[in-house]
């Protein structure tokens, strides 16, 4: 019986398979082979409710509590989050002076002082329960266009037949009709996006230090800046300008210290120029008991 050239070729490789695989595991670097990164255990569950402000009643999916979270302890917690403005070289200087919490607290105290040119941009306050996800947000829907229909030439007769020869045809029919035909353009797609504020966190105990929480926190403002136009002004094409500020990750808190999460600057306006000011982001946790 003779074997196609085919399946002895898919036998041989079948054959080589387990060496191939030990060849591109001895090559793959350390960095590749460490343990995988901490993620959050958040809870599941969930039900559905008749949503009253949803048209016609809308099912709205909501989450739900776990069987056996009744079995299981909850640390109630209170996560703050502030965000303060301060010149860029202010903050410099003041970031070399930084050592420790108490420090930091002094930093704070100074900007709810009423430094010049210090101003609170964000202060968001929830309360959480441990192993628990929590999300606050505070959200305007922004409708805008993202198609147009081009111009359209009217019938033959919106135009003048012959207005050279028309003695009674003014002499700025032509004009006016051409400045209408260019602002004829009109929206036909649109998309909505959210503008505001959204605060996402869920904290857990640290077995190895007392009164030390791993929290995961995603903070995130997004605003309308302007608009940007496109053609001729008199065609009204017009694109949203929206400005993000994002800041989070995992991060380790002690009960009732601040820490520093981020220094950035200020996310930039339509015409794009860069900003003197910093923006300064703290954590802090505390026991709500």
């Amino acid at each position: 019986m003779k074997t196609s050239p085919i399946l002895r070729s898919a036998a041989y490789l079948f054959l080589l398979l387990p060496a191939i695989l030990r060849a591109q595991e001895a090559q793959t670097p350390e960095a590749a082979k460490a343990a995988p990164v901490d993620k959050p255990v958040l809870e599941e569950g969930g039900g559905s409710i008749a949503d009253p402000f949803g048209p016609g009643r809308l099912e709205t999916r909501l989450p739900g509590v776990p069987a056996d979270r009744a079995t299981k302890l909850r640390t109630p917690l209170r996560l703050r989050l502030e965000t303060w403005s301060a010149p860029a070289m202010e903050v410099a200087k003041r970031l070399d002076e930084l050592r420790g919490a108490e420090s930091l607290a002094a930093l704070r105290a100074e900007c709810l002082a009423g430094q010049p040119g210090v101003t609170l941009v964000h202060s968001p306050v929830t309360t959480i329960d441990s192993s628990t996800n929590m999300e606050v947000e505070a959200i305007s829907e922004r409708i805008y266009p993202t198609e147009y229909e081009p111009p359209e030439v009217p019938g033959c007769n919106a135009l003048p037949s012959n207005p050279k020869a028309d003695q009674n045809t003014p002499p700025k029919v032509w004009p006016n009709w051409l400045e209408k035909l260019m602002a004829s353009a009109t929206p036909t797609s649109f998309e909505t996006r959210n503008t505001g504020t959204t605060l996402s966190a869920v904290a857990q105990p640290v077995a190895v230090a007392e009164k030390n929480w791993d929290l995961v926190v995603t903070f995130e403002s997004v605003d309308f800046a302007g608009v940007e136009r496109y053609g001729e002004n008199s065609m009204h094409i017009t694109m949203p300008v929206m400005s993000s500020f994002r800041t989070g990750g995992l991060v380790r808190l002690k009960e009732g210290q601040w820490r520093l999460l981020s220094v950035t600057e200020p996310p930039r306006g339509v015409d794009g120029k860069p900003s003197d000011q910093r923006w300064v982001t703290l954590l802090r946790i505390d026991p709500e008991e």
